[in-house]
């Protein structure tokens, strides 16, 4: 991005949206799940905006909101803390349909918990944006930074996430709830999987979960293979496959 000095915040990088755009669009094209869409989702988010971490909730089948998507383990374990606690913007967001948005994360505010934990992370403001399929509302985009998204970042975050979620569910007219909530189930637990490969790669090459993550999404690239099928292999000991070769050929993994 290039420095505005009159405004003091970098404006929006126009040629990258617009490719994130074409990215997502592709990447549920050439057959990527939720996880992938969203966690591209979460990641261009902090790319593109004055955000430094993003993070993805979606309603599953039984109406509880899980983490499907998260630019970085803070992102995905402040996410987890509001379904935990049930308390949060993002919970918020999810139930009302409107943006949330909270400038100061003080501790006397309408989420003490939420705003204590988010303030240990480093975090001072946070906006949640709607996830919407036609009228119905599937979740909540959860964007952590240090003060408010400026009007126009907050029109890009909303057209981002607006974009992923119709992709994904293919824009389909005629669709009905249940099967959005089949789809974002199917979602949920693809996430179930990736959190335990990351947990079984960070204890094989002592290592974080993010260190683990990035390094799944190498294996990923390189064998042609989804995320989702590289955590499989990883959890259940698939010896056989091409990214468990890769695997073995490591020693460690670098700082993600």
């Amino acid at each position: 991005m290039t420095s505005d000095p009159d405004a003091g915040i970098d404006p929006p990088d126009s040629a990258g949206v617009a490719a994130t755009f074409i990215e997502l669009t592709r990447a549920v094209a050439g057959g990527a799940d939720a996880v992938d869409v969203f966690t591209t989702l979460s990641e261009r988010c902090v790319e593109l905006l004055p955000v430094t971490a993003c993070g993805v909730l979606v309603v599953d089948t039984g109406g509880t909101l899980e983490v499907v998507g998260a630019s970085d383990s803070s992102a995905f374990l402040l996410d987890l803390f509001q379904i935990q606690n049930d308390e949060g913007p993002c919970l918020e967001c999810f139930r009302s349909g409107q943006v949330v948005r909270d400038a100061a994360l003080s501790p006397d505010g309408p989420w003490p918990h939420f705003a204590a934990a988010a303030r240990a992370y480093g975090f001072t403001a946070v906006d949640a944006v709607p996830l919407r399929a036609r009228t119905t509302v599937l979740g909540a985009l959860n964007l952590f930074g240090a003060t408010p998204l400026p009007d126009e970042s907050m029109v890009i975050a909303t057209a981002l996430a607006d974009t992923a979620t119709m992709a994904l569910l293919q824009a389909d007219p005629g669709i009905d709830a249940t099967t959005v909530a089949r789809r974002l189930h199917l979602a949920v637990e693809s996430r179930n999987t990736i959190e335990q490969a990351k947990g079984v790669l960070a204890e094989r090459f002592d290592c974080t979960f993010d260190e683990a993550f990035v390094e799944m999404r190498r294996v990923s690239g390189l064998t042609a293979t989804r995320l989702l099928d590289v955590a499989r292999s990883i959890v259940d000991r698939d010896d056989r496959s091409e990214a468990a070769a890769i695997l073995r050929s490591r020693r460690d993994l670098p700082p993600a």
